[in-house]
């Protein structure tokens, strides 16, 4: 498991959050993550549900416009 698949499989919603931010929308193309791994992180995210369902939806409409 990567560091950043361990960190949205057991951080906070609000860690999660801000992870996402950056590496969604504010990070260099060099550090960006691949469609596959934001595959990966809404995939754990989905199964975190609660809170984190609307984590997974940001990491769909990243997907869903990068894609």
């Amino acid at each position: 498991m990567t560091p950043l698949l361990e960190l949205m499989s057991t951080e906070a919603p609000a860690a999660v959050a801000e992870t996402l931010d950056f590496f969604l929308y504010e990070c260099s193309l060099e550090e960006a993550p691949s469609i596959q791994e934001v595959e990966a992180w809404r995939d754990v995210l989905t199964k975190r549900g609660g809170k984190f369902a609307r984590l997974a939806a940001q990491c769909q409409t990243w997907l869903d416009e990068e894609g």
